[in-house]
């Protein structure tokens, strides 16, 4: 049985010096004395320049590392080999740059995330660049501790944390195609890491359902339920940790955004772009009768709520793109079975898919 690495220390604070004391209180505790701070330039004035002077005298060795370009490379040519800790100090690539680094040299890592744009924030996995519009999902160090300047994250642009909860939604998704592997090919499936994936999706889910019902503006619901999410997210990289996989947080629908990615480049937020990608084969799954017009049509309406582009205009491709992408999506992980290996993926067939997708007049409502 795998090692599981659940990080014991979570903590979601108001301020850089509540956020450094926590950091010392931790090192101390530890006993770590050679830090590496892995970071960018904008967290060096938010957060990383108050932590270095905080830190200075509570430990033997400290270093700040400037992530220019995070990539396996960049990884590769770090040495670290006489450091104790690594903590990661930004957004999703600076925290995976960190974690990875940690798990290349074999050291533990503290993430200390200033955007929660996906769920990497607190996650054994990294998604670094490997050559050019290609990104590799490695495995990487859970972190030990998780430590959230709220105040931060609150002031962070607004469509970090919509990336944030789209990367979180897709969870629902990946685990109907976990079972479905199980189901078809008996892959073997932890009913643990899918309760928790499953759970933080849907107490996200429910919120915005309620959001939806309530008119509540979207910046009202960020507002309201920020910490929710934070929680959350690190609930669903809790749960990857757990299963030993990525199966609880991805499944089909990061197929076919890593297929844009390889095939067009980034077109939009990770989050937005897998949410983008969770509407497609919700679509397919409904077609194929594995989930209801009812279950479709609340689907589509989060996501609407959430602006995650509905239309071809809004998607930033063609049709004929986005038939590209769902037809090289399984290429990209081709051990990875979802709802793409059971529908007929013939160029023809999908294209009458989309105009059915796209000039469906599906009524977008949520009822109690």
């Amino acid at each position: 049985m795998n090692q599981i690495n659940i990080p014991y220390k979570l903590r979601i604070l108001d301020s850089n010096k509540a956020v450094a004391q926590e950091l010392i209180n931790f090192i101390k505790e530890q006993g770590y004395s050679k830090i590496a701070l892995i970071t960018t330039k904008t967290p060096n004035y938010l957060i990383t320049n108050e932590l270095e002077i905080a830190l200075f005298d509570h430990v033997e060795k400290l270093k700040t590392f400037q992530v220019i370009t995070p990539s396996i490379a960049y990884v590769n040519q770090l040495t670290l080999n006489d450091f104790d800790l690594v903590i990661g100090i930004g957004g999703g690539k600076v925290i995976d740059t960190a974690k990875y680094a940690a798990h290349v040299n074999k050291i533990p890592c503290v993430s200390i995330p200033t955007v929660v744009s996906n769920d990497g924030i607190c996650s054994p996995i990294a998604v670094l660049k490997e050559k050019q519009n290609k990104y590799s999902s490695l495995g990487a160090t859970m972190p030990i501790a998780l430590i959230v300047p709220l105040h931060l994250i609150k002031d962070s642009d607004p469509e970090n944390i919509i990336s944030g909860v789209g990367d979180l939604l897709t969870n629902l998704s990946a685990i109907e195609d976990w079972k479905l592997a199980s189901s078809e090919n008996g892959e073997f499936i932890d009913d643990y890491s899918v309760m928790i994936s499953k759970n933080a999706a849907l107490s996200v889910f429910s919120e915005i359902k309620n959001s939806i019902l309530l008119h509540k503006p979207k910046e009202k619901f960020l507002k309201d339920n920020l910490t929710l999410i934070i929680e959350s997210l690190a609930l669903s990289g809790i749960a990857m940790e757990i299963a030993g996989t990525s199966r609880p947080a991805s499944g089909a629908e990061h197929l076919i955004s890593h297929s844009i990615d390889e095939l067009f480049g980034s077109m939009n937020t990770h989050g937005m772009q897998v949410a983008f990608g969770m509407y497609l084969v919700s679509f397919i799954r409904m077609e194929m009768g594995y989930i209801s017009s009812e279950q479709f049509n609340e689907i589509r309406a989060v996501l609407r709520y959430l602006g995650v582009p509905l239309t071809i205009e809004k998607s930033g491709l063609s049709k004929e793109q986005i038939l590209d992408a769902i037809l090289h999506a399984p290429n990209t992980r081709a051990e990875r079975y979802t709802v793409l290996n059971k529908v007929k993926l013939e160029k023809n067939y999908l294209s009458d898919m989309l105009d059915k997708l796209f000039g469906n007049k599906v009524t977008v409502s949520i009822t109690n």
